[in-house]
């Protein structure tokens, strides 16, 4: 996103990184303009069931999310995704699968629903996702920029967030060895070979990743790998569970890591929540 020198109508945003034309019946919707703003739908998407049952409850899962956006004024839409047939109480389907379905093609269904839902209709999307949920926004994002067979000719995706996602693989498939997904995960296979780094959709997309160093499951270096060029590592989060928190914790001055290339890292010992960050990083093009 291009800075615009505005300033945010959104409450706390201190730190950092449509009019869109219609398009005619007879051309395709022209690329709307990439801006600093509140006014992008969110997409949020959850990350694997660990437990097999491939269920999740979106209202729940994403419950601070979508309240630390509504509390910053955050003006477009913030969409929960379902992709697990038994997910309930998300916002938009894009699959009813379950954990043997591959993130390749969860990718797929979710770039055919960015393109029905935005791309087609000249308008850009911002999104978030949360450990495997990364990886699907990903894929999405891969399979259009290498032109695979049944992906979108194009998508508008903005920026994108991601909360602990294992952007270079984890050892943690011998947790959940039997599942598909879990072995698409693990650091080497073919789908994370597949995966471009700091991929782009076709206007340009801003990467954000954050990621905790005592994350239980997902490391800190996989975490903010994948080429992206801003982080934000956080030194523990309080009590137990990093990867959750990184979805859920909203208050409290935490320490911190963060990087904004070209420039070199910073630390804080007085640094903001994790879903802080996860708006400026929807909101701006640098973490500031």
């Amino acid at each position: 996103m291009k800075q615009r020198g505005t300033a945010l109508a959104v409450t706390g945003l201190t730190a950092l990184g449509v009019m869109l034309g219609a398009a005619t019946p007879t051309q395709a919707a022209a690329a709307p303009p990439r801006n600093n703003s509140n006014t992008e739908d969110v997409l949020l998407v959850h990350g694997i069931d660990w437990k097999g049952t491939a269920s999740y409850d979106c209202k729940s899962t994403w419950k601070n999310a979508k309240r630390e956006l509504s509390d910053r004024r955050w003006k477009g839409k913030v969409r929960s995704v379902a992709f697990y047939k038994k997910d309930k109480n998300c916002d938009l389907r894009i699959a009813s699968g379950n954990v043997n379905t591959k993130i390749k093609d969860l990718g797929k269904a979710l770039a055919k629903k960015i393109d029905s839902e935005y791309t087609s209709k000249g308008k850009s999307v911002d999104l978030v996702g949360h450990s495997m949920g990364g990886l699907i926004i990903r894929a999405a994002i891969t399979g259009v920029a290498k032109a695979d067979s049944g992906f979108p000719s194009k998508l508008y995706v903005e920026d994108v967030v991601t909360l602990g996602a294992p952007h270079d693989g984890t050892g943690s498939g011998a947790f959940c060895f039997w599942a598909t997904q879990c072995t698409d995960m693990v650091k080497g296979s073919n789908f994370i070979e597949w995966l471009r780094k700091n991929p782009q959709s076709s206007h340009g997309t801003d990467w954000t990743a954050i990621a905790s160093d005592k994350d239980e499951a997902v490391g800190e270096d996989t975490a903010t790998g994948g080429g992206v060029k801003h982080w934000v590592r956080y030194k523990n989060l309080p009590g137990d569970g990093d990867h959750s928190k990184l979805r859920t914790v909203r208050s409290g001055t935490h320490k911190l890591t963060y990087r904004n290339l070209p420039n070199a890292q910073k630390s804080t010992n007085t640094g903001e929540a994790p879903l802080d960050w996860m708006v400026r990083g929807l909101y701006w093009q640098k973490l500031r």
